[in-house]
């Protein structure tokens, strides 16, 4: 005797309707228990499209980082040393400023 098996469906939703149901819950205008029974779902779902949305709204509100500039390439440090090496002064705060930038862009590459 054979047995057939059950293939499950995985249904999907849409994000009108998992924004719906999150705004349902967060507006206070249905229970996260009818918001289930309605959509038949299960409260571990629905309570992983919350935690999406606050995620996506805390990154979305997060202050943006300004773009650090990349620091000069070997060569054109050297020829601006050697120049400034000439004149003398300016020296230590240029030696410095390469430093500091020569600093940053080995953080952001490890």
């Amino acid at each position: 005797m054979a047995t057939q098996k059950k293939t499950r469906v995985r249904r999907t939703f849409s994000v009108e309707e998992k924004l719906k149901a999150v705004l349902m819950v967060w507006t206070e205008r249905r229970s996260g228990a009818e918001i289930c029974k309605e959509m038949n779902l299960n409260w571990t779902l629905l309570d992983r499209w919350q935690n999406q949305a606050m995620e996506g709204m805390l990154k979305a509100l997060e202050p943006k980082k300004k773009e650090e500039q990349t620091p000069l390439n070997s060569r054109l440090e050297k020829l601006l040393v050697k120049k400034l090496s000439a004149r003398g002064s300016g020296l230590s705060k240029l030696t410095d400023r390469l430093a500091s930038l020569q600093q940053k862009r080995q953080r952001v590459s490890t």
